[in-house]
Parts: structure tokens; sequence; C-alpha cells
């Protein structure tokens, strides 16, 4: 038998429990700032392409909230206007394509600013 030491996990989840619940409104602006700022670079790429800038107002994002979570989903809007043709850039179709526009970078682009804004806000929580 295996004897695992749990302790700091569950130290952690104590602590975790004792931060105030206003925090997670905080981390919701912040990770809302962090959906526009992707919303925003992704239509800066569909309007930089050629074949594609008349997709860039497709462009949106929800929010998903649960208990204890802060959630955003970006991306092309299949029922906004350009929404079909932002999804071949990204994704392609039934005849192929996609990858004309790079899905990846702009949340690479937004992910150290995010995880550095996070930080600071749970800077001395712990």
């Amino acid at each position: 038998m295996f004897d695992i030491d749990l302790s700091e996990l569950r130290a952690l989840a104590t602590d975790l429990g004792k931060i105030p619940a206003r925090l997670l409104s905080d981390a919701d602006a912040i990770v809302k700032r962090g959906a526009q700022n992707v919303k925003e670079h992704m239509a800066a790429d569909l309007t930089a392409s050629r074949s594609f800038r008349g997709a860039a107002g497709s462009v949106s994002y929800d929010s998903d909230y649960r208990p204890g979570l802060v959630q955003y989903e970006v991306g092309p809007d299949k029922a906004r206007r350009g929404g079909a043709l932002a999804n071949i850039a990204y994704f392609g179709g039934a005849n192929g394509g996609g990858g004309t526009v790079d899905i990846d970078a702009p949340l690479a682009a937004e992910e150290p600013r995010l995880t550095s804004a996070i930080d600071k806000l749970l800077d001395g929580l712990l």
C-alpha cells in the first residue's frame, strides 16, 4: 500500500476557500478584457485578409458563468453576417481550406497580459 501525503493539497484548498467572493468579479473583469483583446485581434486578422475581410464583424465572445468559474468563448459566430465565411477562414469547409487566418495567434498574444493580471490579483493571497 502507498502512503500519499495530501496535507499540502488540503492546506491549499483551505486557503482557496478563504479567497473573498469579490475576487471572482475582479477575475471576471480581467478575463473579459482578455476576451475583448482576443476578439479585436481576430477581427483585425480577418480585416487584413483580402479574402476574409468581410467576416471581421462576425467575431464575438460569450460568457459562460458557473459557480466559481470565469470563462469566455471567443470566435466567429455563424449566426452573424460573415460568420460562415470566418468559420471557413479558421477551420475550413467541405472543400478544404482552413488555417488561412491563425486562430492561435490572438490567444498567444494575450496570454502573457492575462496571466500577469491574474498573478497581480492573486499576489499575496496565498
